[in-house]
């Protein structure tokens, strides 16, 4: 007869600010040799109390380069406006402009005297080159004069361009981020229009723990910068991390599309940093599990973090387990669609990548058959699969497949909303 998967919790606590859950993509696995198995870990954020926040401490850092004249930077003035609204009287704020230069317009400072700060807001005016990574820095150092771990501490950067004054690659706007993230800082970052590196915003943001924006209208841009402070002020969770543990027997292969997560013998630990609210985080573990008969714990999990409504420092713990037969159809009807479907579109996301980096390199036929590839792939996926989010990504697929076959090039556009979806579906902004 067949089991369900076993998913149990640790002795139940109060009502808490996370959720975890883990779940098998198959409750029921092969029991005739070694066979690869997933687990799906989700660490998901309730909904915020905007009551009770975290104090933040706010660094707006603005391109105000050449290519920013007329529209672009006075709807870039509008969102630092915006942005200091939305901050109360114990918040602090600070605005660094960068062009050949960075230049600190406010001081950081607490958000009381709005009308006086708005006002110098309003002077910005458009000059020169793009000093990005120096813009960066320059905001850093204002937020490190209130730095504290119990403050949001939060960079917001905007830029139309390419970086063409200081470091300018991925690699080393990638370590900038990583630095500020070790000191208790999140980057995120705007690309506005379509000469911006993406590939250079989304190293700094995902480097950083921060989020990433990809603003094709001018228009939108106030909005934007109001949903990121809406998400700054939900803070739920600080310092929450993640440590995974497979039992003997069980080898690790890694966690799916997150290569830099590297296991030491049976575990490891991923740190989350912040959790917001409403925000879920979704980790895909691979293993290979050995054969026999037995039901077969695959991996227990435990999570940590710090209660921000409560100040108390919270844990839970959970363990996912599956059983095995010989019966392919029982193993095929045990499939968890949900589960299937986040592993469909994190291989769809790793194929998009590879697709984007082919192209790049001139091989635009080459790319679109990895994409067809993956669409075909997508398209054999059991019945209970083929739901609108996967027909959702065919389509994508397809659509840029045909792109590369008919100009043999992905257009800016294109690619940086590939950029932007890969963005949003590895963390979960979908």
């Amino acid at each position: 007869m067949m089991a369900s998967a076993l998913v149990f919790s640790a002795a139940a606590q109060a009502p808490s600010a996370v959720t975890l859950t883990v779940t098998p993509e198959k409750k029921v696995i092969p029991s005739d040799g070694n066979r690869d198995a997933i687990v799906e870990i989700a660490v998901q954020a309730r909904e915020a109390n905007v009551k009770r926040t975290a104090p933040i401490n706010l660094a707006v850092v603005l391109d105000r380069s050449g290519s920013m004249a007329g529209p672009k930077l006075e709807k870039a003035r509008q969102a630092a406006a915006v942005a200091l609204d939305q901050l109360g009287p114990d918040d602090y704020f600070s605005l660094v402009v960068y062009d050949d230069a960075a230049e600190v317009l406010i001081a950081a400072q607490k958000a009381t005297d709005k009308d006086t700060l708005k006002a110098r807001i309003q002077g910005i005016s458009d000059g020169g080159s793009t000093a990005l990574y120096a813009g960066v820095e320059t905001g850093a150092a204002q937020i490190r004069k209130y730095l504290d771990k119990e403050k949001v501490n939060r960079v917001i950067l905007l830029s139309d361009g390419m970086a063409n004054v200081g470091p300018s690659s991925p690699s080393a706007l990638a370590r900038l981020g990583k630095e500020l993230r070790d000191e208790g800082m999140g980057v995120s970052t705007v690309g506005l229009g379509e000469d911006y590196n993406e590939d250079l915003m989304t190293a700094l943001a995902e480097a950083s723990h921060a989020n990433y924006y990809y603003v094709q209208n001018v228009e939108k841009l106030p909005g934007i910068f109001s949903e990121e402070l809406g998400t700054v002020k939900s803070v739920v969770a600080r310092n929450a991390r993640i440590t995974i543990t497979l039992p003997d027997g069980v080898k690790p292969k890694g966690i799916l599309g997150e290569d830099a997560v590297k296991f030491e013998g049976q575990s490891v630990t991923i740190p989350l940093s912040d959790l917001y609210g409403s925000q879920t985080r979704r980790f895909l573990v691979v293993c290979e599990a050995p054969k026999g008969e037995a039901e077969l714990p695959l991996a227990r999990v435990l999570l940590t973090y710090e209660d921000v409504a409560s100040g108390r420092a919270l844990s839970d713990t959970q363990v996912a387990s599956v059983t095995r037969s010989p019966d392919a159809k029982v193993v095929e009807a045990s499939i968890q669609v949900k589960v299937a479907t986040e592993v469909a579109v994190t291989q769809n996301r790793l194929t998009k990548a590879a697709a984007v980096k082919l192209a790049d390199e001139g091989r635009a036929k080459d790319a679109a058959d990895l994409l067809i590839s993956q669409a075909n792939a997508n398209a054999a996926l059991p019945s209970t699969v083929q739901n609108s989010v996967i027909q959702s990504e065919d389509s994508v697929l397809r659509t840029k497949a045909k792109e590369l076959l008919s100009s043999g090039w992905l257009s800016r556009s294109s690619r940086k909303e590939i950029q932007y979806q890969n963005y949003q579906d590895k963390n979960q902004k979908r």
